[in-house]
């Protein structure tokens, strides 16, 4: 009966019930220690069955990260008589963390760090971490508040998805079938009167069906579609975990582990060779999916930090909010594809005005694909926090997390800073990946700073200014400085010393900030307010002269009151008088009452940085890299996005590449930028004109809605008919 209970240990251990395996592996052994004690048979002398099960049990302890139990047993393993049993002791041995500190009573002194595994890095991989971790892994730690109910947002994007594909099947197929024979028997002439119903029904179950069947299709075909995706535009490979083992012996513990407790089929490992560090997660079904990373993300980061980054992909996997972002997101790659493909059209040698405007067709397809993304960025960044959670208590270091993100922060900007236009690589994951690369600017200027300390005042902008709980609307993961707080606050409960110092903001005015936000706010979005306002005057006059009024008078009213906010905008957003006041890129980050509206004017020096030779200029951006970071700088033609796109990126073209001063308005939201007023190079200067191209762009609209009250068709003939 005894070798029965290896057999079923062994059993439980492959099923994933690793403490049922555990309990079975050490009832046999104390069972079989107790007999040989009573024959007199010595300890080291034990049979097959006994060596096998001390060699699963190692197994056992090891997936289930009981390290110390794994670590003791091998060690008797190498007191042997089996070269083989001692052998294989040693091999396990490499693998294992060394013996951690004693864990620590519940007292104010901190963990001690448990020290690397003493396995050789891949060459790049950085040298092995030392930064402190939780003394024992699994440790429940409590969701911050921010981070709301999972299940509830996961069905409610899902709902939502499906309504939206309902009504487009409708629209697309379902109204345009005819159901006008369709009658009921001369017999049932009282039901008569729901033939119409009928029909809309019919209609409307059809386009259900359709809504239905493209829904299953996208659950199987999905994955594949991104995977020919990656494997077309970005060279996606496929990895054995032996290769991802090399760089950090950790990861591959962690996902046997963690694949064992959830009972989960391994995800399927990729690399891209791409510059940039950068690691995202995409798949249906929870036994299907792709944890995809670049190669630069496995060589610029330690084993520790290698490794908090694949526990937060497979806390994606377990919470499945990756499941439903890829359902309703993988549609969306289409339009990206398409992007790439037109632009690739744009591309080439040659100024032919047909090329140039193809390529221009590219920013329209760009913009298609950021309005459709919107829907899923709450999604996204309600499941970053629950996967940082999971993360957490995977591994035990938020400490490697939080270095993990500042610096693939660092390494994308670097990576990607001279990039001619939107690199598609990091827009068609963004809603996969672990940062959000828009909002990567101050996370990378803190990554560059010597001191640690003085990181805190570079995130205080997003965790204290009201301007960032709107602006993060724009962002598919939580900003930075809110996601490094949370962390923080798990280091706080594991007692660990913070990789990051965050400052409290507790000196700063919050109160003043809080009370010019609401008027700031209606100047930033003056052009909303000024139609609010014309059609609430309109609708005014219209009901005191309806007798003379049109009702088009409204819809005039709302179109003079929009281009009446673009002139309120630029009287009020970009004013400045010389001369500006020089500074540089980590001091206007580090700003805490900074904001989009109220327009610092600076003066920086650097290098321009960028935008590209070919085509493709409204999605491409210019920056200029400064000694402590690199920021946006935003052009402005006199005529606006057609002047840009035909004559005024052309000219500055000419200057990338080359040392300038820029004079502008710094502006901060969920990503930070300059509004340029020139570039100047030695003494010659090239004028942007954001203020000029309101004012014209207004004037037209003004002049529109005029010419809409006098010489539009009446709408009171049209209204009748309905």
């Amino acid at each position: 009966m005894i070798p029965d209970a290896v057999q079923a240990g062994k059993e439980a251990l492959r099923q994933g019930r690793l403490q049922e395996a555990i309990q079975l592996f050490e009832g046999y052994l104390s069972q079989s220690r107790q007999q040989d004690k009573a024959l007199g048979i010595p300890a080291d002398s034990s049979d097959g069955e006994a060596l096998e099960a001390q060699m699963n049990l190692v197994r056992a302890y090891h997936q289930l990260g009981q390290t110390e139990k794994a670590r003791s047993l091998c060690l008797e393993l190498l007191q042997h008589p089996n070269p083989q049993a001692q052998g294989w002791a040693k091999k396990i041995l490499l693998r294992l963390p060394t013996a951690t500190e004693s864990l620590a009573a519940p007292s104010a002194k901190p963990v001690e760090p448990r020290s690397a595994p003493p396995e050789e890095p891949s060459p790049g991989a950085g040298s092995l971490s030392t930064r402190q971790r939780a003394a024992q892994l699994g440790m429940k730690i409590p969701l911050p508040e921010r981070a709301g109910p999972l299940h509830w947002a996961k069905w409610g994007s899902l709902g939502v998805g499906i309504v939206f594909l309902w009504w487009l099947s409708f629209v697309l197929v379902g109204s345009h079938l005819d159901f006008g024979r369709l009658s009921f028997p001369r017999q049932l002439w009282f039901l008569q009167g729901l033939l119409p119903w009928l029909r809309n029904g019919l209609r409307w179950l059809v386009a259900g069906s359709l809504a239905v069947n493209f829904g299953v299709g996208l659950l199987f075909f999905a994955p594949w579609l991104m995977d020919q995706l990656h494997q077309r535009l970005h060279k996606l490979r496929w990895a054995r975990l032996g290769e991802i083992e090399r760089h950090s012996p950790e990861t591959a513990r962690l996902l046997q582990r963690i694949c064992a407790q959830n009972q989960l089929k391994q995800p399927r490992l990729g690399v891209i060779p791409d510059a940039g560090p950068l690691a995202f997660v995409y798949g249906t079904f929870s036994d299907g999916c792709r944890i995809v990373v670049t190669q630069a993300l496995l060589q610029q980061l330690s084993e520790d930090e290698i490794a908090a980054v694949y526990a937060q992909a497979l806390g994606r996997i377990v919470n499945g909010d990756i499941l439903v972002m890829t359902l309703l997101g993988s549609p969306i790659q289409l339009v990206y594809l398409a992007l790439e493909q037109v632009s690739k059209l744009g591309e080439g040698r040659g100024q032919s005005r047909r090329r140039d405007l193809i390529g221009h067709v590219a920013p329209l397809l760009y913009l298609i694909y950021t309005v459709l993304s919107y829907p899923l960025f709450f999604l996204s960044r309600l499941g970053t926090y629950h996967a940082d959670h999971f993360a957490v208590q995977a591994t035990g270091n938020p400490n490697g997390l939080i270095a993990a993100l500042l610096k693939s922060a660092a390494g994308l900007q670097e990576a990607h800073k001279n990039d001619r236009r939107p690199s598609s690589l990091l827009h068609c994951t963004r809603l996969f990946s672990f940062l959000d690369f828009k909002t990567i600017a101050a996370a990378s200027a803190a990554a560059r700073l010597q001191d640690p300390s003085q990181a805190g005042q570079v995130f205080l902008w997003d965790q204290i200014n009201p301007w960032a709980r709107w602006m993060q609307v724009n962002s598919s993961h939580p900003l930075p400085g809110h996601r490094f707080k949370v962390l923080a606050g798990y280091g706080e409960r594991l007692r660990l010393l913070p990789e990051l110092s965050l400052g409290s903001g507790s000196k700063l005015d919050v109160a003043r900030l809080q009370s010019r936000f609401w008027l700031d706010l209606a100047i930033y979005a003056a052009e909303v307010v000024g139609i609010l306002i014309g059609w609430l005057v309109g609708l005014i006059l219209y009901l005191l002269l309806q007798n003379r009024l049109d009702p088009k008078v409204i819809a005039a009213a709302a179109v003079v009151g929009y281009g009446m906010g673009l002139w309120a905008k630029a009287g009020l957003m970009y004013g400045g008088s010389l001369p500006a006041r020089p500074t540089d890129v980590l001091s206007l980050l580090a700003d805490p009452d900074a904001d989009p509206r109220r327009g610092q004017w600076v003066e920086l020096e650097g290098e321009l940085v960028g935008l590209g030779p070919s085509g493709y200029q409204l999605g491409a951006e210019l920056k200029l890299q400064e000694a402590t970071g690199l920021i946006p700088v935003r052009f402005t033609s006199p005529l606006g996005p057609v002047g840009n796109v035909f004559s005024g990126l052309k000219r500055i073209r000419a200057l990338v590449g080359r040392r300038v001063k820029v004079v502008g308005w710094f502006r901060r939201g969920n990503t930070a930028w300059v509004d340029l007023a020139y570039v100047q190079v030695g003494s010659n200067k090239l004028h942007s004109r954001p203020r000029l191209w309101l004012v014209v762009f207004g004037l037209g609209v003004i002049l529109l809605g005029i010419w809409g009250a006098f010489y539009f068709p009446n709408l009171a003939s049209y209204l009748r008919r309905w």
